[in-house]
């Protein structure tokens, strides 16, 4: 059954579309049936529950509308970009990696990035500018109080199914920086161009598109998050994950991964290349097929990972259930 397609405004997006649906299934499959009905009636409450979150036709069963339910939610922060209700900066943080020793001699110290973990004084869900940590520790504690109105509990909601997987993206992490080119930063792999299957890609579209680049959820978007949610190594470790619920870690772990395996000497020696002047452009990068494989496994990995701790958080909705206007 095929529901609305809502257009993005925007594509520069963790794990486009699929991924952060793939990451909200793994982690309904997660949840007992009274935890899965805490959500819904959250969501329910959500103040575009109409447009966004109200199937235009019947789905095939009961169960299906869950599953799109809150894959919606996964996606709706992406859905409302370029309006009031968009917030850029939540989606990442730009923790430093710098091309050289001679860029970090220069440039540490001097930059003016974000890496704040609490969220500014008085922050609300209209406040601009916070970083992914400080939206995901807003949303959390906003989502626990019983002071908090349905409406923005339900906001806060869908902005963490969606930030939970953006996090586990290493590209959300980490920013290149150097002396010349980069010295504010490479927008998390935006500026490096990779030569893609049809047209030239970017380092972080290549990230993105590891889960394909759908809109909707489909029955292979569904299979594929049966399958990866299925894998026993890749649910060993989404269990191990969910033991650490700080977002501070999941940063941490997607920077070491981002100086590992995103930003490997091959990328880093053509950046370098291509000289240090942004009108000098970088040669198309052709990534390699062991960057490739190690690519998909880290993704897979990282999307599970990602879903277990989102399920862990979906289990502390129902905590607040009695707050203003819910009964």
């Amino acid at each position: 059954m095929a529901f609305v397609v809502l257009a993005h405004s925007e594509t520069a997006v963790a794990w486009w579309d699929s991924g952060h649906r793939i990451v909200a299934l793994i982690a309904w499959r997660q949840l007992e049936a009274d935890e899965r009905q805490s959500v819904l009636k959250v969501i329910g409450q959500h103040p575009q529950v109409e447009k966004y979150f109200t199937p235009q036709r019947d789905p095939v069963s009961e169960s299906f509308r869950q599953q799109w339910v809150i894959s919606q939610a996964a996606v709706w922060s992406d859905m409302v970009r370029k309006t009031d209700r968009d917030r850029p900066t939540w989606h990442y943080i730009n923790r430093p990696l710098f091309g050289s020793p001679a860029d970090e001699r220069a440039l540490r110290g001097r930059l003016t990035v974000n890496l704040a973990s609490r969220p500014v004084s008085g922050a609300t869900l209209a406040t601009q500018d916070l970083n992914v940590i400080q939206a995901i520790n807003l949303c959390r504690r906003l989502l626990k109080s019983h002071n908090t109105t349905p409406a923005d509990r339900a906001i806060c909601l869908t902005w963490l199914c969606h930030m939970v997987g953006d996090i586990h993206q290493p590209c959300h992490s980490t920013a290149l920086f150097s002396r010349g080119r980069f010295r504010k930063g490479d927008r998390g792999g935006n500026d490096i161009p990779i030569v893609g299957k049809a047209k030239t890609i970017n380092l972080h579209m290549y990230w993105d598109g590891q889960f394909g680049g759908g809109f909707s959820l489909t029955n292979d978007v569904r299979r594929l998050a049966a399958d990866i949610g299925a894998d026993r190594r890749l649910r060993d470790a989404g269990r191990r994950a969910a033991r650490d619920l700080k977002p501070e870690t999941w940063v941490a772990e997607s920077h070491k991964i981002a100086r590992q395996s995103v930003y490997v000497p091959s990328i880093l020696q053509a950046v370098s290349a291509a000289g240090p002047k942004r009108d000098q452009a970088i040669s198309p990068i052709q990534l390699s097929k062991d960057y490739e494989k190690q690519a998909r496994r880290i993704s897979r990995r990282r999307v599970v990972e990602a879903a277990h701790r989102l399920a862990a958080i979906f289990k502390t909705v129902g905590v607040a259930a009695s707050g203003p206007g819910v009964e």
